[in-house]
């Protein structure tokens, strides 16, 4: 089901098994790596992060990199731009009875990485924001209730922001979608997937931990990538990142700290290399920096940092620049700085990083931080680093047993927790360069990262038990 190919589309079902077949041929890897299939970041901010889909007897999900994804990608980005056009026949404020009641019945769930405001949102989607519904300030979250005949369709949207209020809106029948095409995304079907909330479970009234509504049960154990990682620090690099930042290599004043860190100053700025495969941009001050064209927009602030970001790594690697942005975008404001943070993904699964502080540097929760303020680049921070397959194996354990260990390990720091999402993913603490696929889970309250990786001699149990 999780074949990466983002042009599933435009093929048949025949033509779908025969590309995942043909790929897995080494020499036809050569010239179809997996990576290539992924769009540079500003394309994969305007794709949902994953789909649910009720039929009516059966929930079916589709991430962003599963074959099938792009049919409703589609189908789902026309209703959503109709939306932000304002084509709204009725509008009504719901409480969350009728929007679980809505994913209850015949729908489709769609959820984006991020928050996004109304605004960039509707830049992120190609329509210009002059007729957006006023009493939703952000989005990430919508629920598609089909027709079921050619009635007009019905969407709900829930607030990003602290008010968490929910609107349906139904709209003009141009963006009809019958509720007996939804069989068509679940027909398929082999993994059991089902949202908390419907399950019934309820966990021990003496635990602090509660589970999100949309936290997804699953009986999938697949096959995952083992990786390498590989840095992409050394002289030539250095000397090209000095370069990209307006730092001349050869005249810059330069020192060396005593935890190993390398220390360039110039043109009102520092850039530090440090030992563990970090890089660090810092102006003086904010009236300093590296000019970008914003366009005083959070949007517009958003492209330029990336296309900053993408140009210093082409310039290092020939390697595709796949990144996630992670950082929410309902809040920006031209005139304060603020903060884009990314993180690396591989063949579809997302790499989460979790450096301490050390070198002489801060902590580290994401691949790439640019804070920009004014048009200005003022800071700039990534952890420079490739990634490999080594080789394949299956998950070494079940969701069950994840949810588990999360919800006693998460419970013994003593302090109310919501579980908002749990899902397959690496870990990379910066203290091995071999990263196993592993259960992780994120909570409403911190953004620390929890993981569950069984041991091999856990697994090896597990098998002579069976």
């Amino acid at each position: 089901m999780t074949c990466r190919l983002w042009f599933a589309n435009e093929y048949s079902n025949a033509g779908e098994v025969f590309w995942d077949y043909i790929q897995k041929i080494p020499v036809v890897q050569r010239f179809f790596p997996p990576e290539e299939h992924y769009s540079i970041p500003k394309k994969n901010l305007s794709l949902p992060r994953r789909f649910l889909i009720n039929d009516g007897s059966l929930w079916m999900v589709y991430y962003n990199t599963d074959i099938g994804f792009s049919p409703i990608e589609e189908r789902s980005a026309d209703i959503l731009r109709g939306f932000l056009r304002g084509d709204i026949n009725a509008s009504k404020k719901v409480d969350t009875d009728t929007w679980e009641a809505a994913l209850e019945s015949m729908s489709i769930y769609i959820e984006y990485p991020i928050s996004f405001s109304m605004e960039v949102f509707s830049q992120v989607m190609g329509i210009k924001p002059e007729k957006l519904p006023s009493e939703i300030k952000s989005v990430r979250d919508f629920v598609i209730v089909p027709s079921s005949d050619e009635s007009d369709i019905c969407l709900f949207v829930k607030d990003a922001s602290e008010s968490n209020t929910i609107y349906a809106y139904m709209l003009s029948n141009k963006y009809n979608f019958p509720a007996s095409d939804l069989s068509v995304y679940t027909e398929n079907d082999k993994d059991y997937y089902e949202p908390a909330f419907s399950t019934g479970l309820v966990l021990s009234k003496s635990s602090n931990v509660k589970l999100s509504p949309l936290v997804l049960f699953s009986d999938s154990q697949p096959d995952t990538d083992v990786l390498r990682a590989d840095s992409l620090l050394d002289e030539r690099s250095e000397r090209i990142i000095l370069e990209s930042f307006y730092f001349n290599p050869d005249t810059s004043n330069k020192y060396k700290s005593a935890d190993g860190a390398r220390n360039f100053i110039e043109n009102y700025a520092s850039l530090t290399f440090y030992p563990d495969s970090v890089f660090e941009y810092k102006s003086v001050s904010d009236s300093r920096g590296i000019s970008i064209d914003t366009g005083e927009t959070a949007y517009g602030a958003l492209n330029a940092a990336i296309d900053f970001a993408e140009q210093v790594w082409s310039k290092t690697t020939d390697e595709p620049f796949s990144m996630l942005v992670t950082s929410n975008l309902s809040d920006f404001s031209p005139s304060e700085p603020f903060t884009f943070r990314f993180n690396y993904y591989y063949n579809g699964r997302p790499i989460e990083i979790s450096l301490d502080e050390q070198y002489g540097h801060k902590e580290m929760q994401c691949s790439v931080e640019i804070t920009v303020s004014a048009g200005k680049i003022i800071s700039y921070r990534q952890y420079m680093q490739t990634y490999h397959t080594t080789q394949s194996r299956a998950l070494g354990s079940d969701f069950i047993t994840a949810l588990d260990y999360f919800v006693t390990n998460i419970g013994s720091e003593q302090k109310p927790e919501t579980i908002k999402d749990i899902y397959i993913g690496y870990l990379n603490q910066g203290k091995s360069d071999t990263l196993s696929a592993c259960w992780m889970a994120k909570t409403a309250e911190s953004t620390k990262i929890y993981s569950y990786e069984p041991k091999i001699e856990e697994v090896n149990d597990e098998l002579e038990q069976d």
